[in-house]
């Protein structure tokens, strides 16, 4: 920052002397005349007027997102941004909005010509990928130096760890609960206020709630072949105690066989594996699915789409040990970026306690600091579906963080895509994965 300072002084000064230099000289008096004297007040040499030196321009920061121009996103990180450039004069953050299909290819090409933004917003699993490829600023001295890191939950954090070494702050996190219609359950005779906890509950509830004759499913799944089919199945193998690098495990084996059975029991649609978010949110929305595993992403629209339903959340039910998927996003600065120190300045200030919730509230996100997450729970005290999503996230674990997540993760969707549907058994189709998914782990 000194030496920050010490260039801005000498430019103004540099400035100073440029503008003295250039200034056309005064007239100088008219020669005085031998039989009259000068006037007093013309007695003085001329002088050149005070040079007026302008104040600094404040430095651009620059930052990328794939939101899009017209998203509520997009929107939500400008209102960040118009904060940070009122709250200090140094530095001004500009915003490029791309869409999400371009992203990943400017992004690209930024890197290899050396001339990318200053930040980014990238999707946590990414995170690792761009560090290992060198794209990234290691901050993590800075971070060191900040001394606030350890304010942050462990899985969001350590999606911005790669080799030992920190290459982003968490933006902002969501995971997944239990969505259940309160009616239908109450029809089957369960009681809502006890929840399924367990692997075999939910299986007895869905079973309670399956009512084949009127397509009426006990829950909907999502195994979609993409990034979300990971996102959603990979917490049921963490809960049975198993992991990605023991895939043929019999923990984690029992995790696909249960979600086959709920298929070929009708107590789950066999659409699953083409169904993503918005397909299993409009089955549970109408009535064609009793329960559905879905974010908060849905807190706000549920109550406009479907007024007359009555539903409630609870954590995911499970066998060894609490586990859920965490999404969301991180900042990342960039190796190459000229402005590291106002891009530093710009994330410290817009995850600042002090900043609290806007901008995650903005965008439906649940903050990744333990000490804002603070600020929710005491504001959202009456509020159970907050109240749930919190404790879930306790137990919300990353994707990865590994540098060629996309290969690994294609591998497990294709497991669940076999056995869903009956190509493979749940056991031939995570050993053949883990096979090939264990050549690509470190």
């Amino acid at each position: 920052m000194k030496q920050i300072f010490k260039t801005l002084f000498i430019l103004i000064l540099v400035s100073g002397l440029l503008l003295s230099g250039c200034t056309s000289p005064a007239p100088s008096a008219d020669p005085v005349q031998p039989e009259e004297a000068m006037p007093a007040e013309e007695s003085a040499p001329a002088t050149d007027a005070p040079v007026a030196v302008e104040a600094a321009a404040p430095m651009e920061v620059n930052l990328w997102t794939y939101y899009g121009d017209t998203g509520p996103a997009a929107a939500c990180v400008n209102v960040a941004a118009e904060d940070f450039n009122a709250s200090q004069d140094m530095y001004v953050l500009n915003i490029r909005n791309l869409a999400f299909t371009d992203f990943n290819q400017q992004l690209t090409t930024a890197i290899a010509a050396g001339v990318t933004p200053d930040l980014m917003i990238v999707d946590n699993p990414d995170n690792a990928r761009y560090a290992a490829a060198g794209a990234l600023a290691d901050i993590t001295d800075k971070v060191n130096k900040w001394g606030q890191g350890d304010q942050f939950l462990s899985g969001p954090w350590n999606s911005t760890i790669y080799d030992g070494k920190n290459y982003g702050i968490p933006l902002g996190s969501n995971t997944v609960v239990l969505w259940i219609n309160t009616d239908m359950a109450e029809a089957a005779g369960l009681d809502i206020t006890q929840p399924p906890a367990t692997w075999d509950e939910f299986e007895t509830w869905a079973a309670a709630m399956t009512d084949k004759e009127k397509g009426v499913y006990g829950t909907a799944m999502l195994a979609k072949k993409d990034e979300t089919g990971t996102f959603l199945f990979l917490p049921w193998v963490l809960q049975n105690g198993g992991d990605l690098s023991t895939l043929d495990s019999a923990e984690s084996i029992e995790a696909l066989a249960f979600w086959t059975n709920l298929v070929e029991s009708g107590y789950a649609p066999e659409s699953a594996i083409n169904d993503g978010f918005a397909e299993i949110y409009q089955q549970f929305t109408t009535g064609k699915a009793a329960m559905m595993i879905s974010g908060t992403w849905n807190v706000a629209t549920i109550g406009s789409d479907a007024p007359d339903l009555n539903w409630m959340v609870s954590t995911l039910p499970y066998t060894k040990q609490a586990a859920s998927s965490l999404g969301g996003e991180n900042w990342a600065m960039f190796a190459a970026s000229e402005q590291q120190d106002g891009a530093w300045e710009f994330l410290k200030y817009v995850v600042d306690p002090e900043y609290g919730t806007k901008l995650t509230d903005c965008m439906g996100y649940i903050p990744s600091r333990m000490d804002v997450i603070a600020q929710v729970a005491a504001d959202s005290a009456d509020d159970p579906t907050m109240q749930v999503f919190l404790e879930q996230m306790e137990s919300a674990a990353p994707r990865g963080p590994l540098a060629n997540w996309s290969e690994v993760s294609a591998f497990v969707q294709e497991a669940m895509q076999e056995a869903l549907s009956g190509q493979k058994s749940p056991e031939e189709a995570m050993t053949d994965a883990a096979a090939q998914i264990k050549l690509l782990l470190p």
